[in-house]
């Protein structure tokens, strides 16, 4: 809408005189309505590269403004303002076409066209099936499927990815506390490793090994103890153990409204050679060479502090080996954007595996890396810590079953994904206008509510016979509470747009807010039911698109868009 068209005025302007360009051109709605529908503050960023005076910029973009047919056609004034602002205020006209516009476009309002599509590969989650997933794996999950349902609606190709690590030392040591778990319950006297996992989940799938098997694999423990990880007894331990973890994890991910296009072993590059294989490539290639018994990818004239091994001198492969052999595969399925979405623990492992994706790609732009921060649940003010070796969590299952999935998801999107997140269990569960998700979801209901108890002649406008699109300007009535309301939904497509572009979920939560407020608003002053034929027309559209987009954002994050509360 008129952002856009502000900011490409100002775009084209800052090209034509060679300034250097702006991090962000800052349109917004002022908080003070005397300051016109939108505001912006550009100009007193081009102030010191422009070395011009901020409001004498202001003044000649007032008139580049006005010159410009799209903006022209939008505004019915534009005034310099203070030390350099410049305000618009919007003609009625405009505020009623966008209006009918979301009318026309349905269910797919805010949906973005894009003029290049990306087919993205989205890996998210992506952890050892050696514990339950817990409250900051909920959160890249619940980050993960939101930004993929957001880049997709905003016109990308989006396929997603769950990596699975299932080899390894982790792996090993994971089978070793199994098979020691096992032998215990059973009467054997075997330690779990001093550096294993020593969680109550650990006894709970021995159990349900014992209920599968019985004692069937005691005499091989007690013979072969637990230093041997290559040894049957353990192998089976880790394999059976891992299996029942991975089982567990797919079931609570779909129950969270979570599901991946694809699961993706890392044991198959080993055992089929496709780790050596891809060591092999880059040592023919001249990207990687020998030197003190091991083998070493040249990372550093790619922006890594120093060249990384890939096989060890004791001739092991590794992870960064088997990392660079998976990231081959998506690239030889011929995605256009590799994504990775990583915890806060895995900032330092970002420089050597984008060199090697730009090794294998000789595209520097070709992975992108997301970290994600952390979580603290907060339970009557006390924090939670987490461990999953020594078991000391909240997973996700106790998270939904602590607050619901509705709420879970919401909360754990409503920060920036770089920002440590605090999740207040309490505000989660209380049902006021103080829980965010709460308070958007009532204001949904309370619009199909109201259109579901509109008298049957008004109901027939929202029929396919009725035909709610008005034609003319005049058909929609651009007074206070409406003007504001339709400035909050006309901002919607531009919003997903951005929130796709800078991989931002918390955006959508944040609009979802204050659209919410904006109709709450709307809703106390301006009666729907009960008033003028031609008034209560355009107030009942208004209340179409509010419902249209409100559900859209909620199911962008994953949420429910309930039709009663």
């Amino acid at each position: 809408m008129l952002e856009h068209a502000v900011q490409r005025v100002v775009s084209e302007w800052i090209t034509a005189e060679g300034w250097p360009s702006v991090a962000e051109i800052v349109v917004e709605r002022p908080a003070d309505n005397d300051h016109g529908d939108y505001a912006t503050p550009v100009c007193l960023q081009l102030a010191k590269s422009a070395r011009r005076a901020p409001r004498a910029l202001a003044e000649e973009l007032r008139d580049r403004l006005l010159a410009d047919p799209e903006v022209s056609e939008s505004v019915e004034a534009v005034e310099v303002a203070g030390p350099g602002f410049v305000n618009l205020t919007m003609r009625a006209s405009a505020l009623s076409g966008a209006v009918r516009t979301m009318l026309a476009a349905g269910d797919d309002v805010g949906r973005g066209r894009r003029e290049r599509p990306l087919h993205v590969l989205l890996e998210y989650v992506s952890v050892n099936p050696n514990g339950p997933l817990h409250v900051g794996h909920a959160r890249y999950a619940a980050y993960g499927n939101a930004l993929g349902r957001i880049m997709t609606f905003s016109g990308h190709r989006v396929s997603t990815e769950f990596y699975i690590n299932d080899y390894g030392r982790q792996m090993e040591m994971f089978g070793r506390s199994v098979a020691a778990r096992y032998a215990q319950a059973l009467g054997l006297d075997l330690q779990v490793p001093e550096d294993g996992y020593q969680g109550e989940y650990v006894k709970s799938i021995a159990g349900t090994i014992i209920a599968e098997i019985g004692d069937s694999r005691l005499e091989e423990l007690g013979a072969g103890g637990l230093e041997d990880a290559d040894a049957p007894g353990i192998h089976f331990f880790r394999v059976r153990g891992y299996e029942l973890v991975l089982e567990e994890m797919r079931a609570e991910l779909d129950s969270f409204g979570v599901s991946f296009d694809r699961w993706f072993s890392e044991t198959p590059l080993h055992t089929e050679g496709r780790v050596q294989g891809t060591i092999d490539q880059l040592l023919a290639s001249g990207d990687a060479y020998a030197r003190d018994e091991a083998v070493w990818l040249r990372t550093m004239p790619f922006g890594d502090d120093k060249d990384r091994v890939l096989i060890r001198s004791n001739e092991r492969p590794t992870y960064f080996a088997a990392d660079i052999a998976y990231h081959l595969d998506k690239l030889e399925r011929g995605f256009d954007h590799l994504i990775n979405i990583w915890g806060a623990d895995h900032h330092g492992y970002v420089p050597r595996m984008k060199a090697a994706v730009e090794i294998l790609s000789h595209d520097p732009e070709m992975l992108e890396i997301i970290i994600g921060q952390m979580v603290n649940l907060l339970e009557e003010g006390e924090l939670r810590q987490m461990s999953t070796r020594r078991g000391e969590m909240v997973t996700l299952g106790e998270l939904v079953d602590a607050v619901g999935v509705d709420a879970a998801r919401f909360f754990l999107v409503t920060r920036s994904h770089d920002q440590t997140l605090d999740l207040d269990l309490g505000l989660a569960r209380r049902q006021s206008s103080e829980n965010p998700v709460y308070y958007v979801q009532y204001a949904h209901a309370r619009i199909v509510s109201i259109l579901r108890n509109l008298p049957a002649e008004q109901a027939a406008w929202l029929s396919d016979e009725g035909g709610l699109a008005p034609t003319s300007g005049e058909d929609i009535f651009v007074l206070t509470h409406e003007r504001e309301l339709i400035k909050g939904l006309a901002g919607f497509p531009q919003l997903v747009m951005e929130a796709a572009d800078r991989r931002a979920p918390h955006r959508v939560a944040g609009y979802a807010q204050e659209l919410a407020g904006l109709f709450h608003v709307f809703y106390k002053n301006c009666r729907v039911i009960g008033v003028e034929p031609a008034v209560s027309r355009s107030r009942v559209a208004l209340c179409l698109v509010s419902q249209r987009v409100l559900a859209r954002c909620l199911d962008l994050l994953g949420v429910s868009a309930p039709e009663s509360m």
